[in-house]
């Protein structure tokens, strides 16, 4: 009988327990569906605020500037929140050869608006509010045991030799150009290569405007990438991008327009070319050649981390026609370097420094030659997004929902130039739990506008973040701006007076969901 309940045991209970066994083994079958959630919420006191009552909604741009953004005597008090949706759908029948990306946005401000259409609203009582926006939906081709995938589609276009795809906003922020440049969504060809074990290279196409199809009025973007690791800890890269511009100034955001001479580039702090003899038209061939370097990037083995870049814009603008000839050639330049020390235990346990410098030019296209940093903020908005600096006012913070302004806008200064430093000091009080920074950011204009001076201002900013749970995480930030004499000019202000000192103070709660 023992022999018997023995045989039974072998037979029945052995099997199941190496089944088990070998499920532990094995790989966990990967899931075709995907979802991946961010939910951010913001409560903002500030003294700033849009004077004109059409403004009241979203806006964008620079401070003081076309989107009537001013100081005002009271305090502005309102609470924003924002959901993004993330979806990546991987049939397994496919073998990973193909994947679908789609990306989308809900944002409100509390109490706004109820049962319309239009994006950016819908925080009011009831609801109901039609305000779903596109930001991604493309397909990746990825053959197998390939070394280059290629993205087709409305995708991130990011001026980085990354696939934004894979790589998180951070890293953009941090790496290549800082997204000074190009950091927004558009449609096209995206390639990207492993060279080599050590060399990147992205191939890229965007479309930026199709104005009439049956014209050549379109404005288009190539961009050629190539990053190496020439040593363990150092990187060296460097970078060709085109536009096509034969847009014309049509089409564009709103009655803004778009282009170099567009009421959009001034709206967004941007260079705006006034044409001689009160032309509209234009057309252009812009280029974007530099280069970059990194060592130790994200302290990857080492205490000190050290950056920079160097872009150019060559190119010119031309009359649409013979009659008027070329407007002027393009040559400007874009510097920007920072050094960071890592003191603690934790990445966030250092100090950084960080530099801006970008050419300027008073006189336009008048003596026939532009000396302004061109920007994709002439083209959309917003574009151009430089963050690495973390300040709260001076320059653009992305920590935003519906009211996304600052100082300096756009790395050019409205055409003007700027040199600007930043200094932040932050530690983990509770390492990856608690979090805290102390920062100052200034800046000067290179070019000084009529009636002012160079001095732009200084900005102190304090943050504190601690995380709740994983991904759960509830901050507090504070900036003042004390203002320079650059704001003495009535030209660099909408209602054409000196604005007072801003200031902000918000809470945040952001939540990254998988």
């Amino acid at each position: 009988m023992k022999k018997f309940l023995s045989a039974i045991f072998i037979l029945i209970f052995i099997p199941l327990l190496l089944a088990q066994e070998n499920s532990r083994l094995k790989d966990p079958v990967p899931k075709e569906f995907q979802f991946i959630g961010y939910s951010f919420t913001r409560l903002t006191s500030t003294n700033i605020t849009p004077t004109n009552d059409i403004l009241q909604g979203q806006v964008i741009g620079r401070l003081f500037g076309q989107n009537s953004t001013n100081t005002v005597p009271q305090t502005s008090a309102y609470l924003e929140q924002r959901f993004v949706p993330f979806m990546v759908y991987k049939p397994s029948i496919l073998d990973g050869f193909a994947t679908f990306r789609a990306l989308f946005k809900i944002d409100y401000t509390w109490g706004d608006q109820a049962y319309g259409v239009g994006n950016n609203r819908g925080g009011a009582i009831n609801a109901g509010q039609v305000n779903l926006q596109t930001l991604l939906a493309n397909v990746e081709i990825k053959p197998d045991e390939s070394n280059w995938n290629a993205v087709v589609g409305l995708q991130r276009l990011f001026d980085n030799v990354r696939d934004p795809n894979v790589n998180t906003l951070q890293t953009a922020q941090t790496s290549g150009y800082k997204l000074s440049f190009w950091g927004t969504q558009a449609v096209g060809i995206n390639l990207f290569a492993d060279i080599t074990p050590v060399t990147k290279g992205r191939l890229g196409y965007f479309q930026l405007w199709e104005n009439e199809i049956s014209k050549n009025d379109d404005v288009s973007l190539w961009m050629l990438d190539v990053e190496s690791r020439i040593a363990p800890l150092l990187e060296i890269g460097g970078s060709l991008w085109y536009v096509w511009d034969r847009g014309k100034g049509s089409g564009g955001i709103s009655v803004l327009g778009q282009g170099l001479n567009s009421a959009l580039a001034e709206y967004n702090g941007a260079v705006r070319i006034k044409l001689p003899g009160n032309v509209k038209k234009y057309e252009a061939d812009i280029a974007w050649l530099g280069g970059r370097f990194a060592y130790n990037r994200d302290f990857l083995a080492g205490r000190w981390w050290i950056d920079g870049f160097i872009m150019s814009n060559l190119g010119m603008i031309d009359s649409v026609g013979s009659s008027n000839g070329k407007f002027a050639d393009i040559f400007s330049l874009t510097a920007n370097a920072s050094v960071a020390y890592k003191y603690g235990m934790t990445s966030n346990d250092k100090i950084s420094f960080e530099t801006l410098y970008t050419t300027g030019d008073k006189n336009g296209v008048s003596d026939g030659k532009l000396n302004s940093v061109i920007t994709g903020n002439v083209y959309g908005s917003p574009v151009g997004i430089y963050s690495a600096h973390r300040a709260l006012i001076l320059f653009p913070d992305p920590q935003v929902v519906n009211r996304y302004y600052s100082a300096v806008h756009d790395i050019s200064n409205m055409g003007l130039g700027v040199t600007a430093a930043f200094l932040n000091v932050s530690k983990d009080f509770i390492p990856n739990k608690f979090f805290g920074k102390l920062g100052f950011a200034t800046a000067i204009s290179n070019v000084k506008p009529d009636g002012g001076d160079s001095y732009i201002g200084s900005e102190v900013n304090i943050e504190l973040k601690y995380n709740l749970k994983v991904f759960l995480t509830l901050g507090v930030s504070a900036g003042y701006l004390a203002l320079g004499d650059f704001y003495n000019s009535p030209n660099v202000t909408y209602d054409r007076v000196r604005p007072k000192d801003p200031w902000t103070f918000f809470t945040t709660l952001s939540w990254l969901m998988f």
